[in-house]
């Protein structure tokens, strides 16, 4: 009996291994909750088909992720119909100031807070090796798999070419 009941245990363990897909959500700092399923090399968030996704991690006090903020608003002007952007501020800042600072910067994209995110930071952290680092860019395409994922400023032209290319 020990040794079927071990049996199925460690069946029903390998077979939760096999499927890998995670389900996740996100809460937005408007409000809205999007499911997240990630799978492989897969991200899908829900509402988001069909669309290029950039999820940007992003600190509220880091001058490099400030200084790309107007690429990241001129590229979501540009493609709104082709781009969704998504930046998770990542120094453990609530909604309050969060949206103070989209406000402030007139950000025309999706902020998230860490805190209202789930297990979807981990889980990129986990499948990239992100370590911490920002400005910090995850790039999905429009069928859901993820491109790349690369801290550090892309320029603005770079980004476009990866729109068009990731749209088809």
């Amino acid at each position: 009996m020990k040794k079927t009941l071990l049996l199925l245990v460690a069946f029903l363990a390998l077979s939760i291994n096999l499927s890998a897909k995670e389900t996740m959500s996100m809460t937005d700092t408007d409000g809205t909750t999007y499911s997240v399923i990630g799978d492989e090399n897969k991200l899908k968030i829900q509402g988001m088909e069909g669309k290029v996704v950039f999820l940007e991690l992003f600190g509220l006090k880091c001058p490099a992720c400030k200084d790309a903020l107007p690429n990241l608003i001129n590229l979501q002007t540009k493609y709104k119909d082709k781009l969704k952007i998504m930046a998770i501020e990542v120094q453990k800042h609530d909604v309050k100031p969060i949206n103070a600072y989209k406000e402030e910067h007139h950000l025309n994209y999706t902020t998230l807070s860490n805190f209202d995110v789930g297990l979807v930071v981990r889980y990129i952290a986990d499948k990239s090796g992100w370590q911490g680092e920002i400005p910090f860019m995850v790039a999905i395409d429009a069928q859901g798999n993820v491109q790349f994922a690369q801290s550090g400023m892309l320029p603005e032209k770079v980004l476009a070419k990866y729109i068009e290319k990731f749209s088809k």
